[in-house]
């Protein structure tokens, strides 16, 4: 569920305040003093919350910011009586009734970031940030539900502004992480339902206890995992994990269920034995509940979707504020790795303060229309975020940057899915997988550069092709990653070996068309593609080749050599596959290694298996199939694509390719 923020309230609000951009800024009207505050939309007082601002304009910075109960007068500045409490930014002092109760703080300047933070514990504390750094903690003398409040003052209608933190920027303190939130009713044990293909009962020992499962289940549940990416060939999948099963529901047990939108609600399907114990159940697998569609009155089909749904979320750290106009509420961008030619965004009004990324990248080369800045004429901002120029620059001016490390240091397979994972704040991902393949590759690693806004999952779609790799969803529910070889060269026993009279009906064969495939890879994707206007005229300090370089997708291009069969020509007239690696070494050893893969022609197979409880490959597992056509009679190994089983009837139904 997603989590509802608090934002200034339009209405009530103090004179001479307006909340703008939907609550997310609070601006005067005309000249003010600080004599009056506005307030959040909801209060709150139970918990650990917080709240975090930041202040802009060309006055002065003339605010306050605190805590507010419901009695105190909006007609009043924070602090100047009991209901309110209020941290004097530019004067270092904390206001309530009308004097100072603690003094000496640091003084607050434009750009930094304030964060408060309230424990509504016995007594209250209260905790002052400023720029990540708690400064303050004491006890916080208010009693009853509390709002987030300010107070500003200006010179003229619109000379300041204040922004609050509504999710729309990483938390730069423990006060933002905390976060000012709706609270969201818990479900509790008791709301959650149980089923089971028979009628079941958890023993009195069992864990939970005495829980009925109601036989409603027909025919089992149908589970299917997917590699998440076919390298060469066809569009990513959008889930690679679904489920699908009927109930049957005579009584109704699911109409509130149906009815109240149960999209999103978290499921566990378990294997367990009849007069079996619920705690020895194996996992069968994990997903959340994507619509309950009603059949009839007897019946309704659960269809559900894999349990990363979250990675339908973006990806940016935060937004740009709305002191520079041009960029106002736009998402930051996102670094991952080594990135050639990013753009810098000006953020100031004469550009010597350019916005690179959402998160600190270490700067390795500057240019100004495509010619290198020389050293001591820019810098980086202590935040690593921002390139602050000595003068003002021409534009465009593009950086090359690695988020890892200096002198460019690209991302490994680990390093680039953790990011991801990390700024999701997710934590069901195999990073042994992603380790196993940076071991197996020897790869130095990619780069990934989004300069709108961005899903984790378009971000993996992009980055996992680099490796010839997919993901899919295992039992338990977590993300786990594989890269895709040739079945042939496996070394160990074979997770499955079918013949021909396993199968339940014809096996069917299915050319691998390939259709991306090419003979050259693309790598040092450009962030921006500079134009030729975009570039100095002069070719002694930008060469023609430097020019190509600079304008193109991408920095270069390798080309694999190695023979092809017939029935894939068409790739040695194909435009290259654009990869985000870093060296160009990377890219001749991985285009070479496709090109391995298709010395011979290569197929699909789909296969059906009844009544097999025990056979559950995953997919890029290796097995072995033997069928009396397609020249699989003498056994040919074969890697898993997907997989569509279902645990009670031990129905499967494989597509592999060898």
């Amino acid at each position: 569920m997603t989590d509802t923020f608090g934002r200034f309230a339009a209405n009530p609000i103090g004179p001479l305040l307006a909340a703008r951009d939907g609550g997310l800024t609070l601006a005067t009207t005309g000249a003010t003093a600080p004599t009056s505050h506005a307030r959040s939309d909801f209060s709150l007082d139970a918990g650990t919350v917080g709240v975090e601002f930041a202040v802009w304009g060309d006055d002065a910075v003339t605010a306050l910011v605190g805590f507010a109960t419901g009695p105190a007068a909006l007609n009043k500045a924070l602090g100047a009586d009991l209901a309110s409490i209020g941290w004097d930014l530019a004067a270092g002092r904390l206001l309530q009734a009308g004097g100072a109760i603690a003094t000496g703080l640091p003084v607050v300047v434009h750009g930094d970031i304030v964060g408060l933070q309230v424990v509504f514990s016995n007594p209250r504390q209260l905790r002052l940030y400023l720029n990540g750094v708690q400064i303050h903690l004491r006890e916080l003398q208010l009693s009853g539900p509390l709002f987030f409040a300010a107070s500003l003052g200006a010179s003229k209608a619109g000379g300041l502004y204040l922004a609050v933190n509504a999710g729309q920027w990483g938390p730069r303190s423990e006060a933002a992480a905390s976060g000012w939130r709706l609270p969201t009713p818990a479900l509790s044990p008791t709301a959650s339902t149980h089923l089971a293909d028979v009628d079941w009962l958890s023993a009195p020992g069992d864990s939970p206890a005495n829980a009925r499962y109601e036989g409603l289940v027909s025919d089992g549940v149908s589970l299917i995992q997917e590699l998440a990416f076919w390298p060469w060939g066809g569009d990513p999948v959008s889930q690679a994990a679904a489920a699908e099963c009927v109930v049957t529901d005579a009584d109704g047990l699911l109409d509130a269920l149906a009815g109240t939108g149960a999209s999103g609600r978290s499921v566990q399907i378990l294997l367990a034995a009849e007069s079996g114990m619920r705690a020895d159940a194996v996992p069968a697998f994990r997903c959340a509940i994507e619509q309950i569609e009603i059949n009839d009155d007897g019946t309704k089909t659960l269809h559900l979707r894999d349990a990363h749904d979250y990675l339908d979320e973006t990806i940016n750290r935060g937004v740009f504020l709305p002191n520079v106009p041009s960029l106002a509420w736009k998402p930051q961008p996102v670094v991952i790795g080594a990135v050639a030619s990013i753009p810098a965004m000006g953020g100031n009004s004469d550009a010597t303060s350019m916005f690179v990324a959402d998160s600190r990248v270490y700067m390795d080369a500057v240019m100004d229309r495509g010619d290198l800045m020389e050293a001591g004429t820019y810098s980086a901002a202590p935040d690593g975020q921002q390139l602050l120029l000595k003068s003002p620059p021409v534009m465009p001016v593009v950086v090359d940057a690695s988020s890892v490390g200096a002198a460019m240091m690209p991302a490994r397979l680990e390093q680039a899915v953790g990011d991801v994972m990390a700024r999701l704040g997710k934590e069901a991902w195999s990073a042994s997988d992603c380790v196993l393949i940076d071991q197996a590759t020897g790869y130095m690693g990619i780069g990934y550069y989004a300069g709108a806004a961005i899903t984790g999952r378009a971000v993996l779609n992009a980055i996992l092709p680099s490796y010839g790799a997919g993901s899919y969803q295992d039992a338990s529910g977590v993300l786990r990653f594989v890269r895709v070889t040739a079945p042939e060269t496996h070394i160990g026993e074979f997770a499955f070996d079918l013949s021909e009279a396993d199968l339940a009906v014809d096996l069917i064969m299915v050319p691998d068309e390939a259709p991306n495939l090419t003979r050259r890879m693309a790598y040092r994707p450009n962030g921006q593609a500079l134009g030729a206007s975009d570039m100095v005229t002069d070719v002694v300090d930008v060469p023609q080749a430097r020019r190509d370089e600079l304008s193109g997708l991408y920095r270069g291009q390798v080309y694999g050599a190695g023979p092809l069969h017939a029935h894939y020509q068409r790739a040695e007239a194909a435009d290259p596959v654009i990869s985000l690696f870093w060296h160009a070494a990377d890219a001749q050893v991985e285009i070479d290694r496709i090109l391995s893969l298709y010395r011979v022609e290569r197929y699909f197979y789909q296969l059906a298996v009844r009544g097999d409880q025990d056979l559950a490959p995953l997919p890029g597992q290796i097995g072995r199939l033997t069928y009396s056509r397609y020249g699989l009679e003498d056994g040919k190994p074969v890697l898993v694509r997907r997989v569509e089983r279902n645990p009670a009837t031990g129905d499967v139904v494989l597509t592999v390719w060898g």
